[in-house]
């Protein structure tokens, strides 16, 4: 379901939504209170070792369960996009990064819970800068490092993180650096 659906009451009066057509933005006829369905922000991180491998996850909730992805996860409010990263990558696998750079965004939908959760989903490259690998919080049941092959691509959970690393692998291949 589009999350716009979802809106069946009105979030600042409680007014029972009479229309569903158009489904965006939100109009209530009892308060006037709009709101717009823009996308949720996220983060994704390519990170790279010494050997120019990349760092994959596989998933372990739902959406996506059992698929790879990469480090990061939704920002918060207040925070920046690279503070989000940072946080992200050390909750998630243990390890500090540096040398983070904007690579690209690409928009994502996030099936929760039967809703459809546009996303923006905002990836970096950067380095590991100290830690050891650990998968504490659930989030993951396994890592490695692993170079971007098709099938690698294949297994991705989300579009937009495929794209991010085939985007990622062609400028590796045109600079002559293995990927």
């Amino acid at each position: 379901m589009e999350l716009a659906a979802a809106y069946c009451f009105c979030p600042a009066c409680g007014t029972k939504r009479s229309e569903f057509e158009p489904i965006r933005p939100f109009r209530c006829d009892g308060c006037g209170h709009t709101t717009f369905f823009g996308p949720v922000a996220a983060v994704g991180a390519i990170v790279t070792n010494n050997d120019g491998e990349v760092l994959l996850i596989r998933r372990a909730h739902d959406p996506a369960r059992g698929k790879l992805g990469m480090p990061g996860g939704f920002i918060d409010p207040g925070e920046t996009a690279e503070e989000a990263l940072r946080r992200e990558v050390l909750e998630e696998v243990g390890l500090q990064i540096r040398n983070m750079k904007y690579l690209m965004s690409a928009p994502n939908c996030y099936a929760y819970r039967g809703i459809d959760i546009p996303v923006l989903d905002m990836f970096y490259t950067a380095q590991v800068e100290e830690g050891e690998i650990r998968t504490e919080d659930g989030e993951v049941t396994e890592w490695y490092w692993t170079r971007l092959n098709d099938e690698v691509l294949a297994e991705m959970a989300f579009p937009s993180n495929r794209g991010a690393l085939a985007y990622y692998r062609g400028l590796i291949n045109a600079s002559g650096v293995s990927s």
